[in-house]
């Protein structure tokens, strides 16, 4: 159905950087997702089982919603479009996958037991293949067109926390060229990898072109959330429930090879700016800006508040953050200045005892053993004062990681 209220209005502020708008949900955001032609229409997944669709208007800073679909009888966990944008698709606790059109909201086509657990996360990896993963630990890929399962994985034993497609195995490979898409690497006889992460600890390269796990780490005492290849495909970091950074070298994945403390709570969900950039948003609500071997806290984006930050996304043209949170908002941030500033020299005046890795030499891994040990704990936030986008130095970062609070994080921007 579509929810006949009418659009609703969210307007905030700023230029230069900052949030631009607040989209206040029905309920609390599990997902989001910008349109991939289309960079002014996002979505979101509720836990009442519906999708949100947004339009953001740049120019007078505000969102509006357009409407709203009713996908499923439970929450929708994660969403993603596939066919130039024409579909939406959305994965959810009732175990089931929805084909949406995205103009009518109208539903085409449904796997009612496309898992036997809850679906927990869903990877677009080419124009109508996907991949998901779901609360029992199985990865599986699918043929939109055919609405079969092309394969599967069962390399964990607890939820799927994230899956990253990597169009082709080996360093230097450009993830937009033609031949690297799974449908040309299959030809090939390489259908590319997923690396992923897991609740129990683990993080795993599955291939696609002999459906097997080539690498799977040892237990990391620590729940994975959330994962990133970087380096031109050398690296992979994960997220940990502890707020560490977890780097591995890609296809070593016994252990880490590096480790990068610095977040004071669960760092939720990873999305790569560039090849040595990632964003990280966490559950003390804070969105950061980390560099990668070497590591360094390079500055913030935002915050929600002390509400955790569920998921984030950027827009096609790569301008503006989508974050979810447990505050039910979505914030856009405007991020362009991720590409026009050098933010590595605007920090480097910070602590350097602050930094993991060798500085300076980026391919040098060191490992650092003050990660205040590998036990498992709840998410936890702390109140803090709002602080703008600029880059800040690592030093207010340090106390924050010391500290373990967000508030005394902000008081010392």
């Amino acid at each position: 159905r579509i929810d006949a209220k009418a659009p609703h209005e969210a307007s905030s502020m700023s230029s230069g950087g900052g949030e631009t708008c607040a989209a206040q949900c029905a309920d609390q955001p599990f997902d989001v997702r910008f349109h991939p032609t289309n960079g002014g229409i996002f979505v979101a997944g509720l836990i009442t089982g519906e999708v949100e669709v947004w339009e953001h208007d740049a120019e007078r800073e505000s969102s509006r919603r357009l409407k709203t679909i009713a996908c499923h009888t439970a929450a929708v966990r994660t969403v993603g479009f596939v066919n130039q944008g024409a579909l939406l698709l959305t994965g959810s606790s009732d175990r089931s996958i929805l084909a949406t059109d995205t103009t009518t909201g109208q539903p085409l086509a449904r796997l009612a037991h496309a898992h036997k657990s809850a679906v927990n996360r869903l990877t677009v990896l080419d124009t109508n293949l996907i991949a998901t993963g779901d609360d029992d630990g199985v990865v599986k890929v699918w043929d939109t067109r055919q609405q079969t399962s092309c394969g599967s994985f069962s390399p964990f034993v607890d939820f799927v926390s994230d899956i990253c497609y990597v169009p082709n195995d080996g360093p230097g490979v450009d993830p937009s060229a033609p031949s690297t898409s799974v449908a040309g690497a299959a030809a090939a006889g390489n259908g590319g990898s997923l690396v992923a992460t897991s609740g129990d600890g683990t993080i795993a390269h599955l291939s696609l072109a002999g459906w097997k796990v080539m690498g799977q780490s040892d237990n990391m005492e620590d729940e994975l959330l959330s994962c990133c290849v970087v380096k031109n495909g050398k690296k992979a970091i994960a997220g940990s429930q502890t707020g560490l950074l977890n780097i591995f070298n890609y296809g070593e994945w016994e252990d880490y090879s590096d480790r990068f403390p610095g977040h004071p709570s669960s760092i939720e969900s990873i999305v790569k700016v560039d090849e040595n950039t990632v964003l990280t948003g966490a559950s003390d609500g804070i969105i950061r800006i980390i560099g990668v071997l070497p590591n360094a806290m390079l500055g913030l984006v935002g915050e929600h508040s002390d509400m955790p930050v569920e998921r984030m996304d950027l827009s096609a043209d790569r301008s503006t953050l989508a974050t979810a949170s447990h505050d039910h908002t979505i914030k856009l941030w405007d991020v362009a200045y991720l590409w026009e500033r050098d933010l590595r020299e605007e920090g480097a005046g910070a602590g350097d005892e602050f930094r993991g890795g060798e500085d300076g030499d980026d391919s040098d891994d060191s490992d650092d053993e003050e990660d205040g040990g590998k036990k498992r704990k709840k998410k936890q936030g702390g109140s803090k004062k709002k602080g703008g986008s600029k880059v800040q130095g690592s030093n207010a970062a340090r106390a924050a990681a010391k500290k373990q609070a967000a508030k005394k994080f902000f008081e010392g921007i």
